[in-house]
């Protein structure tokens, strides 16, 4: 609280000479509590605003991945793999699809593009959540990333509009993941700043 007082003193020649007191800045207490004030709803005001990105972007990722209408990308010779395939056996074993892909099967392009289309859309989850949900750590952006692939795959087969893949799962998880990684990258290099200020 001594950073918020001022000490007054009387007279040296006067009555009570000498004598000194400890009373409360009142007028300084007030400019740092507006300027509090003015700083939580600032944070406020951009929590709300990337609490309602994020929901608009999973909403278009949703229509975009679970509702789709045709593939995203689609040539002679190229087609994202989350196109329609309402038919098909699931997937639970990790690694099936991807492994394939990594080595380069059946072409390159098309293994980076379906690495990549499944991976890619779901960056932006977990560069926002950390902006809606401060207290965000990377054991709890994991959990997140996890719940969002699952969440895409159950609405798929609960919808009747795809088959459960596993690797699907893994893929859109590594994409939240990279999204926080990102987010935290940015992040860390303005602490010192917000301290020092």
């Amino acid at each position: 609280m001594s950073g918020y007082t001022v000490k007054r003193c009387t007279e040296p020649d006067g009555p009570g000479a000498g004598a000194c007191r400890t009373e409360v800045d009142a007028e300084l207490i007030l400019r740092i509590s507006d300027g509090c004030w003015g700083a939580g709803v600032n944070v406020m005001r951009k929590r709300w605003i990337a609490a309602l990105g994020l929901a608009t972007y999973s909403a278009i990722l949703i229509k975009l991945v679970v509702f789709k209408t045709g593939s995203l990308l689609e040539t002679r010779h190229l087609r994202l793999r989350f196109t329609d395939h309402s038919t098909g056996r699931a997937n639970y074993m990790p690694f099936r699809t991807i492994w394939p892909y990594l080595q380069g099967h059946p072409r390159w392009l098309i293994a980076i593009v379906n690495l990549v289309g499944n991976i890619a859309p779901f960056m932006p989850i977990g560069f926002l959540a950390p902006l809606v949900y401060r207290k965000m750590t990377w054991q709890r952006s994991l959990v997140l990333a996890f719940a969002t692939g699952l969440a895409m795959e159950g609405l798929e087969v609960m919808f009747r509009v795809g088959i459960f893949d596993i690797d699907d799962v893994l893929l859109n998880a590594f994409g939240v993941m990279l999204g926080y990684w990102i987010f935290t990258g940015f992040e860390e290099p303005t602490r010192p700043r917000l301290r020092s200020a």
